[in-house]
């Protein structure tokens, strides 16, 4: 548009705007450059959120040009929920790498990004800018953009997650916004807590001992895959030390298959017929380009997906003790795909019986008020019947949790501060904790030997090399001078910092049930990929809510390897079944 017309609103019509568009507005504000040579506004645009290390740069020529750009999109709802949404802008530079059959070039908003203002305007119609200044939110072919949920292993990678960039936002309004705009966080009381304490991995290596379990390598690639399959079989022998194995080059019936194969660029590249193969049973295959043979965690997880698969072909679930729950009848498990009804009925003792339906005016079956369900709403992530034929309804909401991130960025930024200590202070301070006398003598006699009469906070880490002498001395050095060298987050102070997105929650309110999964508390690391999403579970025709005595069927890591399933174990096995028939079919 070439002009601008605008009026000044009153309080009384401010009152009748929507609340979350004059929020956007005055946050969207905070990236509006204040100098005027630099001035332009972003008030009717979008919020994005950068972190510069975070910039792709490849090399053209002789300059290394930023070609990538993740953002963050902070927006506002107009039920006043958060979205933290990833956006990519890419460098026309990269322009061969997109398709654009869908959406043409020229259809594409065009931007820059401001390095003075850390932001990025639209350009104007009639800007000419060279390729290398131009970008457009558009990702390359084949490639995606992750931010992880959380990363607190140190201040820079904080800065660098979802959760980092929201602390620096929360700054930025509450310096400069304070006088307008307040933002606080729905809580709720929580019911229930489930731990996982330990992972199921010598469950399985029970279950391999005690089934004698064979499995058989598909070598599909011969001599030049020999030396693939070697290693693998030795690094299978080293996790699973009862585990039997064969080899030839094409899969066993009735046994769990490992399937050498190359990727789908080899076979394209070279003309050859891909030998991927969906439609065998119990068989994982494993491109060799792309698999790392030295990784136990990946080897895990393929032995953790072949049993679920040959459970799944045997009709029974042997990778847990299905009894241990305590169903005294049936559980119904059921999910909508592809305009068909699919549903998985477990016996007590453990035996499946998979089902395929459809919607049917003549054929009236057992199913019809299941299928009935999904036709009504389209957030159904599934649904359960139990013993006593009553029915809870699982809905995927918007919402998601989030931790203390204030205290925790606030540590975090204490951490990375640079700070200087009187040698004497430390000494007397290793006096004041208690460690080994021998760790004592050791430490002092180092400080003696100091050169200097003060150490720096890297310098101290450095030299106090023992992990619980540091942590005393971090805890003695923070209640006595409020000073932090070093934040220690994945001890029990994780749970005053970051409950909300550990283990599994429970509440009820207004009649329904609500749950959220988090990453696994016990041993959990540093970095959460993704956010805790808050499920809704309701009763179908007045059924009371029952879905909080299936929450255990999450406490297991065999889902998805390392972390906790979102839904209830089953629904793996009845979508595993679902690829399976489309696969043969």
């Amino acid at each position: 548009m070439d002009g601008l017309s605008y009026s000044i609103l009153k309080a009384l019509e401010i009152q009748r705007c929507p609340p979350h568009l004059i929020i956007q507005l005055l946050i969207n504000s905070l990236a509006s450059p204040k100098n005027e040579r630099l001035r332009f506004n972003n008030l009717t645009g979008k919020l994005y959120l950068f972190k510069e290390s975070l910039f792709e740069k490849r090399k053209f020529k002789e300059d290394q040009l930023v070609t990538k750009i993740p953002a963050i999109e902070f927006k506002i709802h107009r039920d006043l929920r958060i979205e933290l949404r990833t956006t990519t802008f890419t460098s026309l530079l990269l322009m061969s790498k997109m398709e654009f059959s869908k959406k043409p070039l020229k259809n594409y908003s065009k931007y820059t990004y401001s390095h003075s203002t850390k932001s990025m305007r639209r350009i104007l119609n009639d800007e000419k800018l060279a390729a290398k200044d131009v970008f457009i939110i558009k990702q390359e072919t084949g490639k995606k953009t992750t931010f992880p949920f959380m990363d607190f292993s140190d201040l820079e990678s904080l800065e660098e997650s979802k959760v980092g960039q929201l602390s620096i936002l929360d700054i930025k309004i509450k310096n400069k916004l304070a006088k307008y705009l307040e933002i606080s966080f729905q809580e709720e009381n929580i019911d229930n807590i489930y731990r996982l304490s330990n992972s199921n991995q010598d469950s399985i290596k029970k279950l391999i001992a005690s089934k004698n379990k064979e499995l058989h390598i598909a070598n599909t690639l011969g001599i030049e895959g020999k030396d693939y399959e070697t290693f693998l079989k030795a690094q299978l022998v080293v996790l699973f030390p009862e585990i039997r194995l064969s080899s030839s080059i094409r899969t066993k019936n009735g046994l769990a298959n490992i399937r050498l194969i190359r990727n789908k660029n080899y076979y394209k590249e070279n003309e050859i017929e891909d030998q991927y193969n969906s439609s065998l049973p119990i068989t994982q295959h494993i491109t060799v380009e792309d698999f790392n043979f030295k990784s136990n965690s990946a080897i895990k997880a393929v032995i953790k997906e072949l049993l679920i698969k040959a459970d799944v072909f045997k009709n029974h679930i042997s990778i847990v003790n299905w009894e241990d729950y305590g169903y005294q009848k049936n559980q119904t498990f059921g999910i909508k795909k592809n305009d068909k009804f699919y549903f998985l009925t477990i016996s007590p003792k453990g035996s499946m019986h998979f089902q395929e339906k459809e919607m049917s005016l003549f054929n009236q079956s057992e199913f019809d008020n299941l299928i009935s369900i999904f036709q009504s709403d389209e957030n159904i992530e599934g649904i359960v019947q139990n013993d006593e034929g009553a029915i809870n309804i699982i809905r995927r909401s918007s919402l998601f949790t989030i931790p203390d991130f204030e205290n925790i960025y606030s540590k975090l930024k204490n951490e990375n501060q640079d700070e200087t200590f009187d040698i004497e202070y430390i000494k007397s301070s290793l006096n004041e904790i208690d460690i080994k006398e021998v760790d004592l003598k050791f430490y002092n006699q180092e400080l003696d030997n100091w050169s200097e009469k003060t150490i720096s906070k890297s310098q101290l880490l450095s030299l106090i090399s023992k992990i619980s002498v540091k942590k005393k001395l971090a805890i003695e050095i923070y209640e006595t001078t409020g000073k932090l060298i070093k934040v220690y987050m994945r001890d029990k102070s994780k749970y005053e910092l970051m409950d909300s997105n550990l283990d599994i929650h429970s509440y009820q309110s207004k009649g329904k049930l609500f749950y959220y999964v988090g990453t696994i508390g016990e041993g959990m690391r540093t970095k959460i990929g993704r956010a805790s999403v808050i499920r809704e579970i309701s009763g179908f025709e007045n059924s009371p809510l029952f879905f909080d005595k299936l929450l255990p069927l999450m406490n297991v890591d065999f889902v998805k390897y390392g972390d906790l399933t979102v839904l209830p174990f089953p629904f793996k096995y009845l979508r595993e079944w679902i690829n399976l028939q489309t696969r043969t079919r």
